[in-house]
């Protein structure tokens, strides 16, 4: 009798959470935006955006072919019209996005909270504030792997919020780190009204034994997990559609998550692989 009440308890779970997220890391001039906007996915998060020391923005292209673009300097968006369209097309017309994010490290975060700071006559501000505009982004993706400044992060991370992003981070290690910076964001916040509202927890490369339910209960707050999906970069680390359902629902069961997603669009094109799958995985146990 137990199959019998697998389906309803997996289904009961998903209700409560219907984030449905893949990185792009390819240039997205170049991938199949038409396939990322109805396969099932709610958001998209852009990767390779850096900031540079003087507090000039680029988008970091990470395609064969394609360039390094210097997107918002001055305070003004220097990124063109035609890629702006682009990416803010991923938001409108035959789409399923809700949310678009943009995904970085922290690279001279803390030098430029320092000098000039965070305020909103700073080119920073300005730049991110003209490049929310143009893109239309809804969030900032913290990508930390190394620096790991408690102080500035939570700086930059208020900067965000007072321009009107949502702050979100994507860690594979070191949660009391993530933990402290959830808590001086969110402080004082009802949970509707986090600024770091979402974790994108890298279940894969030095992720790979990364337990999602405990990284809940460790941060008080539900998770994403992401699944590389099958790759020729590291190829230990991918997963099929039929294997990250299986992760997926397992994870889901043992305590109900925020939802799930993928790294990323440049492996699923390059391989031959289906947007429609994968989406499919995430439409079903996250609907």
């Amino acid at each position: 009798m137990r199959p019998l009440f697998l389906f309803p308890i997996i289904w009961h779970l998903s209700l409560a959470a219907n984030i449905r997220s893949i990185f792009l890391f390819k240039d997205v001039m170049k991938s199949n935006t038409t396939a990322l906007k109805t396969s099932g996915f709610n958001t998209l998060i852009m990767f390779g955006v850096g900031i540079l020391s003087n507090g000039d923005i680029m988008y970091y292209s990470n395609t064969p072919g394609s360039q390094d673009l210097r997107v918002a300097s001055g305070g003004a968006y220097v990124g063109g019209e035609t890629l702006a369209q682009r990416v803010r097309s991923l938001k409108t017309g035959d789409t399923g996005v809700t949310r678009l994010e943009i995904s970085m490290n922290a690279q001279n975060v803390r030098n430029l909270m320092t000098t000039p700071g965070p305020g909103p006559e700073t080119p920073l501000y300005r730049n991110f504030q003209a490049l929310k505009e143009a893109w239309t982004l809804d969030a900032v993706n913290n990508d930390d792997e190394s620096i790991y400044d408690l102080n500035s992060s939570v700086s930059f991370g208020r900067m965000l919020g007072r321009i009107g992003y949502k702050h979100t981070i994507a860690p594979y290690t070191n949660a009391q780190f993530w933990l402290n910076m959830k808590r001086q964001l969110n402080q004082g916040l009802r949970e509707q009204d986090w600024l770091l509202d979402r974790v994108y927890l890298q279940c894969y490369d030095g992720g790979a034994y990364n337990n999602p339910p405990g990284w809940q209960t460790f941060l008080g707050m539900k998770v994403v997990p992401l699944i590389w999906v099958i790759n020729d970069s590291k190829p230990v680390y991918g997963a099929t559609a039929a294997q990250a359902r299986t992760r997926f629902v397992q994870w889901h069961q043992q305590s109900a998550l925020a939802g799930g997603g993928y790294w990323n669009d440049y492996d699923i094109e390059k391989m031959g692989l289906s947007y429609q799958d994968y989406g499919n995985v995430l439409a079903s146990v996250f609907p």
